[in-house]
């Protein structure tokens, strides 16, 4: 056979194998690997990719990450994706990485290298206060005009249950006594209401025309509203360095609409749990706390996100079991195994409870269930079921590093439940502006 067929041959059969092997699991592991890679320093990690095949790696950068012994470098080094990769960060920093297959890229990845840090571990109760920007719609309520008749101005101004009045006439409505005013003052004027509210994300603007009940006497426009909420949680972490914290681990939302509230201002204070509603299945359990408005104010709420509420406290936290302090874990270090998590199950005394992570959820981006976990603590499961309302926030530790944070519980199932990566918690405290107190921002 003439040479050149010969290499036409070879070129078809090599395409095939590539496209052969470009539908295998292994390969679509490849591709869809996180563009970026986070490595804290001076922590070693392994990388598996299950794919048994030599490849090729590059770096535009040499001293940030040594791979399996070796820096990598410009100079691109052979590696079989078949067994564990050793990755060791070696200084703070970024390098682009390439993997060639076949001698083809077809992976571009930034490593970053960041600096450890380290928190005080949560499970303190706290009661949570916070007022909303303006006032939250709960509810209908028809005005009467005679007889039976009843009418509803704002409904038929397109105003909903679960939208948020933020403006009356261009007066930012600063609570439900307020907005009862400034409705009444108006009315009284036979002036017409130009109403700013939010829907979810979008900001409306309705004309609405107050009238005056004949029962109370007071011009209305029919609904009913409500300005913040307050409960019992469970802080999540605390950085001693700065005074920033993080609770709960999910959003806040209106009891009656189920919409996040959107924070003007709020605080945290100490709560005493004074007794505990066992879960089952179908039925959640829950803490009973309590705390005074004018207790002993911990420190204040800047935001409300769907990784919990986060800001600042302005004294010391300590945790018994972990007084100087434990390390964030990266959702890449995350691995399945026994872990213990922390909270108060009488007075302020926090407790350390077994559990088992059960299941981990890779996550190229946030998102607020990382992990599955299940407790087995004999303790907790005889004196709670498992998992109950006001264990929102409780820190689940492994390994000596702070993984994650209990959120929501499986109401099926109260022994098990869903939790978020300490990281996404991380990230929402801003940090790139505390920069200089030893925190790194998670992109």
């Amino acid at each position: 056979m003439p040479r050149e067929n010969r290499r036409k041959l070879f070129g078809v059969f090599l395409a095939l194998v590539i496209i052969a092997v470009s539908f295998t699991p292994q390969f679509k592991n490849i591709v869809t690997f996180p563009q970026q890679l986070q490595f804290l320093e001076g922590q070693a990690q392994n990388l598996y990719f299950g794919f048994p095949v030599n490849v090729y790696l590059r770096s535009n950068r040499t001293g940030v990450v040594n791979l399996n012994g070796l820096p990598l470098s410009p100079q691109a080094a052979k590696v079989n994706l078949g067994v564990p990769l050793k990755v060791e960060p070696l200084q703070r920093g970024e390098a682009e990485v390439e993997l060639l297959l076949f001698g083809v890229p077809v992976r571009r990845m930034t490593v970053n290298v960041l600096p450890p840090v380290e928190v005080i571990p949560g499970g303190h109760s706290i009661g949570v206060l916070l007022l909303s920007h303006g006032v939250i719609v709960v509810g209908e309520a028809g005005i009467g005009k005679g007889g039976s008749r009843t009418i509803n101005p704002a409904r038929e101004a397109g105003i909903r249950v679960g939208d948020t009045i933020l403006k009356v006439n261009g007066r930012r409505v600063q609570g439900v006594m307020h907005l009862a005013e400034l409705v009444h003052e108006y009315g009284q004027r036979d002036q017409t209401l130009q109403i700013e509210y939010k829907r979810k994300d979008s900001f409306l603007f309705s004309e609405i025309k107050p009238i005056l009940c004949r029962e109370t006497k007071r011009y209305r426009i029919g609904l009913y509203v409500r300005d913040g909420a307050n409960g019992v949680g469970t802080l999540s972490f605390y950085h001693r360095e700065t005074g920033r914290y993080g609770a709960l681990g999910h959003v806040i939302t209106d009891a009656d609409t189920n919409q996040p509230l959107n924070v003007a201002e709020g605080s945290v204070v100490k709560a005493f749990v004074t007794g505990i509603n066992r879960g089952s299945k179908g039925q959640p359990g829950e803490k009973v706390g309590v705390f005074k408005e004018d207790a002993h104010l911990l420190g204040d709420i800047e935001k409300n996100t769907q990784f919990g509420i986060f800001g600042t406290i302005h004294e010391q936290i300590h945790n018994p079991f972990y007084p100087q302090g434990i390390p964030i874990a990266l959702s890449s270090q995350v691995t399945t195994g026994s872990a213990e998590i922390m909270t108060v199950l009488s007075a302020d005394q926090i407790g350390c409870y077994e559990v088992e992570v059960e299941r981990i959820f890779n996550q190229n981006t946030p998102s607020d269930k990382g992990m599955v976990i299940r407790v087995t603590d004999p303790q907790l499961l005889k004196e709670t079921g498992g998992i109950i309302q006001g264990m929102s926030g409780s820190p689940i530790i492994k390994g000596g590093k702070l993984i994650g944070i209990v959120t929501h519980v499986f109401v099926n199932d109260p022994t098990r439940g869903y939790g978020v990566f300490a990281e996404w918690m991380l990230h929402e405290l801003e940090i790139d502006a505390l920069a200089g107190a030893g925190v790194f921002l998670l992109s």
